[in-house]
């Protein structure tokens, strides 16, 4: 069954006209480019009125790009690996342009496409290796801008094995005797920081240091613009695990040359993009004071486009700033970015500010020029071992869906009056909160119904599940349409609003995204009793598919979802790689795409043939104007050209017009909300025992004294190897980093909980839980012991754990109470108040109980938190108590998830996550007549 757009394929003939004329495409492009003697595609500049400039920056024609990296030869291990991973073509190519714009001051965009490495620090740290290897021991002085407080910590987890790294440090050594004419420049205080590695092998011999301790890096924020000196992270996970206090000591001596601001090699700054633009200007002089760097990262990747407001216009000021702090000594540039449309439209947007400039002004055609890079790894941009990386992958025919035109029309009315309001961006606000409401809306994989019941039983605020319905913005919209004093067509947004209510109202019982999601699960599963597995681009959107899914009840043939549900897997895109490699047959389906599941349709061979992209109209759109270019613009991607234009062939028939298209369009714009601090808003905001901690975010928790809470602090001790260290809120200093559980995080973890065979649901009535708990020890007693007596069960029971369990003869209870905790044939019938869990007193009689039934250690720790010991305390969990479960059997130092069986791949992309939601402590107060940390 075709489930596409038009329902259509290409047939053999067209096929083949197709590839012939491709090839033909290819072959001149080919031909264009060797005469132009370039690989570099240049966007044409804004045109401007020409003005003649006071003064121009005088700079040579662009030096041809060579391949600086493959010399050094240092082995790099992630975290828990013992064979080293390799850096992917992408990766290498981002290096080797790094350090010729290092060279020659160049200055480029970069257009990393499909996903571009996330940890863009790697690029520094491996490109100063490169420098080492050609005798430079200053290596590069690089800066990244924006960045959170967390840039660098994924450097933490990245080794360089200490071998390679003394290799070099003998064959760089400025010694007596020994000729140093090879040495490009010389840093002879390096010496002895680096030949520090040779002293561990006598306590360690795989004690590898990680790049964040070996190269220095340095942070501006807004309380601290003075770079002041990072001597005492530097070698601090080795310091850490060596036992000997002189060695410590002999480690810390030799770093503060290292790690001073003004005289470190190889040096990484960074300045956090909450600076505002003084203090941006301040951060550069006093780095230019300190010594300029060579070459600057801009990172204009997606993430940033989507949580900095006027991201635009802040990166192109900074790019001037550079220009007017440094002057002729001015770095380097890269522009990363992973979007073909946010590379156009900054160029433009440079270019016609630079244009503005009376002094300084370049006037180069291959200025800012894009360079496209074809990247498919994601996070540190490293090839696993054992895997090799996919350059030509299989070509794929892709089915497209396309729906819910209606609401695309009434969004694109609503941006197109927004924008043509004066002042639009704060005066028309009203008018863009709607049309990125019905966005949200129309992008739903359920009805309103299921969202809100949903919102309801996760503890949601009144006042907060308020924003999620289509009342509050009409209501804004009526006060904007007769309060505001600007011209608009009032006419045309009175329309809006009525068409927006009678899409609320139709949305109710489902979207017609959810409708057609439903229609192709019951063709595929109950039909064809075919497997099939869905993925969604964020786990909260597949906990609300799998509500809407379980009550549907238009299937064909009036198929009940039981019938089929063992063939439906429901997944998010962070799951997608891990699920690949046991598709079994199964037929693939998206439901919108992000990042992650645009990376895998486009490069992966895994990918089935009629895979098929559920879409709404704008989503449709965006990814069309993100394909076009690069299929014809860009013959750095054309690897992936056939995919691109089976995806295409889908997308031709959708309006082109002026749509004003968001940069949520690309992935399906959704509701989000931190559950966690929704909900303990209602809770501990008012209790006289809770203190306060003020996040850098702005976000304030409250949180009593003894509760348990996990710093991110690699370098310590107490810490797990995932970096974490548990302690109590009444311990927190500022400067902290802590872990905090979102929602999206929280529904994954969940997620991964109940694909390892725990039936849990953070949603579902506590007294469900119970009662499950209740049924599961029904059912383990008669598999372990069939067709006995209870009296003979309890007996057998009892033995059985005792025997298993030595050490346990001396205070295990006896045979009644061992009775009491499965004598629960009348829970069915017992009315929730009275229900209790009948279970035992101590952890360790119920996790020997448990065991002796067939119940996992995941499956017992489950029961234990979640069930036990809430009812005995007299208090039932709720959104944010959900979270803290879930952040204790992840971090904890013998995590049950780590030893569960859960797949290695699948853990680390949760602590991955994990560490993505460390956010700095500002400020702790506690209650009146309390002291803090300070």
């Amino acid at each position: 069954m075709d489930f596409s757009a038009k329902g259509k394929r290409f047939d053999a003939a067209k096929k083949q006209t197709s590839a012939k004329e491709s090839k033909k495409q290819l072959a001149q492009m080919l031909l264009e480019r060797k005469a132009k003697k370039s690989e570099t595609v240049v966007a044409a500049p804004v045109k401007a009125v020409p003005v003649a400039p006071a003064e121009h920056i005088k700079l040579p024609s662009a030096p041809e790009i060579v391949s600086w990296y493959g010399e050094v030869n240092v082995s790099v291990y992630r975290e828990d690996d013992t064979i080293p991973s390799t850096p992917g073509v992408g990766l290498i190519e981002l290096i080797n342009l790094y350090l010729s714009a290092a060279k020659n001051r160049t200055r480029h965009f970069v257009l990393m496409w499909p996903v571009c490495p996330k940890t863009l620090a790697v690029v520094h740290v491996l490109a100063t290796l490169e420098r080492w290897a050609r005798g430079d021991k200053l290596g590069v002085r690089g800066l990244l801008f924006p960045t959170k407080t967390n840039a660098f910590y994924p450097l933490n987890h990245l080794m360089l094995r200490r071998e390679d790294v003394l290799r070099h440090a003998r064959r760089l050594a400025e010694v007596g005797g020994v000729d140093t004419s090879k040495l490009q420049r010389k840093c002879s205080d390096k010496d002895a920081f680096l030949f520090s590695l040779a002293s561990l092998s006598a306590e360690g011999e795989h004690i590898h240091p990680t790049m964040g301790e070996l190269i220095p890096h340095f942070l501006a924020t807004p309380d601290n613009l003075s770079w002041e000196s990072c001597d005492s992270h530097l070698l601090e996970h080795v310091r850490a695990k060596l036992a000997r206090r002189s060695h410590k000591k002999a480690l810390a001596s030799n770093c503060q040359f290292i790690g001073n601001a003004q005289t470190a090699p190889d040096a990484l700054f960074a300045l956090d993009g909450r600076l505002n633009r003084k203090e941006l200007n301040t951060a550069l002089v006093r780095l230019r004071e300190k010594g300029a760097p060579e070459v600057v990262i801009v990172n204009a990747t997606r993430q940033i486009r989507m949580e900095a407001r006027g991201w635009r216009g802040a990166l192109c000021r900074f790019l001037i700033m550079l220009e007017d702090v440094f002057g002729t000594n001015c770095p380097g540039v890269l522009v990363v970015t992973d979007d073909p449309r946010s590379a156009y439209t900054l160029k433009d947007d440079l270019w016609r500010l630079n244009q503005e400039r009376k002094e300084l002004r370049w006037s180069r055609p291959d200025e800012y020029a894009i360079t496209g890079i074809a990247s498919a790894l994601k996070e540190d941009g490293l090839v696993a071992p054992g895997q090799t990386e996919i350059r030509v992958p299989i070509p794929r025919a892709l089915d497209v869906s396309v729906v819910d035109a209606d609401a695309a029309k009434i969004i694109n009315k609503l941006y197109r009056l927004a924008g043509q309001i004066p002042n639009h961006q704060e005066l028309a606000k009203p008018v863009w909160d709607a049309g990125n409401y019905l966005a949200r809306l129309a992008a739903l994989p359920c009805g309103v119904a299921t969202l809100l019941e949903w919102l309801s039983e996760s503890g949601i605020r009144d006042r907060t599940r308020e924003a999620y319905s289509w009342s509050s913005f009409h209501a804004k919209l009526v006060t904007f349409d007769t309060t505001a004093e600007t011209d608009f067509e009032r006419t045309e947004l009175r329309k809006c609003m009525q068409l927006g209510t009678q899409l609320f109202e139709n949305y109710q019982q489902g979207t017609p995204l959810a409708h057609r999601l439903a229609e192709i699960v019951g063709q595929v599963c109950g039909k064809q009793r075919k497997s099939l597995i869905v993925v969604f681009t964020s786990p909260v959107y597949r906990r609300l598919a799998e509500r809407y899914l379980a009550a549907y009840r238009a299937y064909p043939q009036s198929t009940q979802f039981e019938s089929f549900q063992e063939r439906l897997r429901l997944i998010s895109s962070s799951q997608l790689e891990t699920a690949l490699a046991h598709l079994n047959g199964a037929h693939l389906l998206f439901s919108g795409l992000d990042e992650d599941g645009l990376r895998l349709v486009i490069t992966d061979d895994r990918i089935p043939a009629h895979t098929e992209l559920l879409l709404t109209q704008r989503n449709g759109q965006s990814l069309r104007n993100t394909l076009k270019p690069l299929v014809h613009e860009f013959p750095a991607f054309r690897q992936w050209k056939p995919r691109m234009e089976s995806i295409l062939h889908h997308l031709e028939h959708l309006p082109e017009g002026n749509q004003l298209l968001m940069n949520a369009d690309f992935v399906l714009p959704a509701f989000r909300v931190d559950l966690s601090i929704e909900v303990e808003g209602t809770e501990d905001t008012n209790d006289p025992e809770a203190w306060h901690i003020r996040l850098e975010s702005g976000t304030v928790l409250h949180r009593r004294p003894n509760h348990d809470v996990y710093v991110y602090d690699p370098a310590s001790a107490d810490a797990t190897d995932r970096g974490f260290r548990g302690c109590k809120v009444q311990s927190l200093e500022p400067g902290d980093k802590i872990f905090v559980m979102t929602a999206e995080l929280r529904e994954l973890v969940e997620a991964v909980l109940k694909e390892a065979g725990i039936p849990i649901e953070h949603d579902k009535t506590f007294e469900r839980a119970l009662r499950d708990y209740h049924q599961s020890i029904l059912m383990a007693l008669k598999n372990k012991f069939p067709g006995s007596k209870l009296a003979d069960q309890v007996r057998q029971l009892r033995t059985s754990i005792l025997e298993a369990n030595e050490k346990l003869t001396k205070d295990f209870p006896a045979e009644q109470s061992v009775r009491h905790w499965v004598n629960l044939g009348d829970s069915p019938d017992t009315p929730f108040d009275a229900l209790r869990p009948q279970a035992p007193m101590k952890e360790a009689h119920f996790a020997a109980f448990a065991d002796v039934l067939g119940f996992s250690k995941l499956e017992a720790a489950y029961y234990w938190c979640r069930v036990i010991m809430p009812v005995r305390s007299a208090r039932r969990l709720d959104g944010r108590h959900m979270s803290d479960l879930y952040t204790h059997m992840l971090l904890q130092p013998e995590s049950v998830m780590v030893h569960s069986g859960i797949k290695r791949e699948t853990i680390k992309m949760l602590f991955n996550k994990a560490r993505e939601n460390i956010v700095t402590v500002e400020t702790i107060c506690p209650p009146a007549g309390e002291t803090a940390n300070a």
